[in-house]
């Protein structure tokens, strides 16, 4: 059995894995991670489908550059990457 601990307040999706990313954007933070977690990796990888509370997320997607689907059936490889990257506008955290 695996749980998490219970996120308290107004929980919100910032993105999908498919390149959706919210055009109400309240906070910066969860598209700069993205964006950041994709350079940090060196273009290997990426994490996209944010959502939670505040700062604090709760599961997401993993895409691999390589197409090896090595993070499950949601792991869409480059074009999951490229349909980030279709959407996302660099802010002032990115």
């Amino acid at each position: 059995l695996a749980m998490e601990s219970f996120l308290s307040g107004t929980f919100a999706k910032h993105s999908n894995n498919a390149g959706f990313v919210a055009d109400d954007v309240v906070r910066h933070t969860p598209h700069a991670f993205a964006h950041f977690s994709f350079e940090a990796s060196r273009g290997d990888e990426i994490v996209v489908d944010i959502q939670g509370v505040d700062d604090l997320y709760t599961d997401p997607q993993i895409h691999s550059a390589d197409g090896s689907k090595r993070w499950g059936r949601g792991d869409m490889g480059m074009r999951g990457i490229a349909l980030f990257f279709a959407s996302h506008r660099c802010n002032s955290v990115c």
